[in-house]
């Protein structure tokens, strides 16, 4: 019996404790406060052929006034503070302080805006809306495993439209997306990349990232035979190479070198550069628009029969 009075007893002076509670949170509530709240900055522009030039700040801090219970409520009615460019052109010096209707609060709620605590005065500067396709480049280094090579990237979209004010646009040679590593990589893959936006400017980009497709392959090697010699910048003289046709020995992604023929690289010796009387042998140079990476010609050296022109 003295349990159940005791439960009893635990209960009446809870419920008397909440009651005060309620009474005391009430009371509270109903009287007057100040209270510093950061509000988000919208900016209206209707006129399509203008844009901001320069990103204004996302936030302002607010200091309002009013019953506890409504100061409360600002949390979940989202107040802002808006603007309209609509009609502006060129630069707007704006004191947020002298406009402190712009504060747009619900009318449920019953407060009232007691200052602009920052920033004290924004500039907008409005400039003609561009838009224009920009080359996208990847900013990604792929490291294989051994016996694995990266030959090269494929962009989709490889160009992002781009669009804001012409002094930024018509600067932009090409955008630069995040970096990325990746390690030890055996097989080709896709990723997506963001666009790295400069934050000095304002800019919209579509899309805002690209899908990136690596292609790797397995490291392969290949002698390609019958590669003609070519002799360039021979000036006054006849020259002709020992031997005329070489092999060509290649390293690259086995998918590359399965497809590589004579036809892709170039054996050629620059007589002007490599060759004085009394020379006898000169080095070539192998070209070829191949992503591979090694390539050499067997020989590298050659030996060149030179005679003068006749006029």
């Amino acid at each position: 019996m003295k349990t159940a009075t005791s439960q009893k007893s635990y209960k009446a002076h809870a419920g008397v404790l909440l009651l005060a509670l309620v009474f005391w949170f009430m009371v509270k509530m109903s009287k007057d406060y100040d209270y510093t709240l950061e509000i988000p900055l919208k900016v209206t522009i209707t006129n399509e052929e203008v844009c901001l030039k320069y990103p204004p700040p996302d936030d302002i801090v607010v200091e309002f006034t009013g019953r506890g219970i409504d100061l409360l409520q600002l949390n979940f009615y989202q107040p802002a503070y808006e603007i309209d460019l609509s009609e502006e052109r060129g630069k707007l010096v704006l004191n947020l302080s002298e406009h402190r209707e712009y504060v747009r609060v619900s009318d449920d709620v019953s407060v009232q805006v007691k200052s602009i605590v920052r920033p004290h005065e924004i500039e907008f500067e409005l400039d003609q809306r561009l838009s224009r396709k920009v080359p996208v480049k990847v900013d990604a280094e792929v490291k294989t495993d051994n016996g694995f090579i990266w030959v090269g990237s494929v962009v989709e979209p490889d160009s992002v439209l781009v669009s804001g004010p012409a002094t930024y646009v018509d600067s932009l040679r090409h955008l630069h997306s995040e970096k990325k590593i990746y390690q030890k990589v055996r097989m080709a893959f896709h990723d997506k990349m963001h666009l790295l936006k400069d934050e000095q400017f304002y800019g919209d980009y579509l899309p805002e990232k690209v899908e990136v497709f690596y292609d790797v392959q397995r490291l392969g090697e290949k002698e390609i035979s019958e590669v003609p010699v070519k002799v360039i910048n021979t000036g006054n003289y006849q020259v002709v190479p020992l031997p005329s046709k070489v092999k060509v020995y290649v390293k690259g992604g086995e998918k590359i070198l399965a497809e590589a023929g004579a036809e892709d690289f170039e054996v050629e010796i620059d007589f002007d550069k490599e060759w004085q009387p009394g020379t006898e042998e000169v080095r070539a140079t192998v070209k070829t628009k191949l992503n591979i990476s090694y390539v050499e010609s067997r020989p590298a050296k050659f030996q060149v029969l030179v005679q003068k022109k006749r006029n």
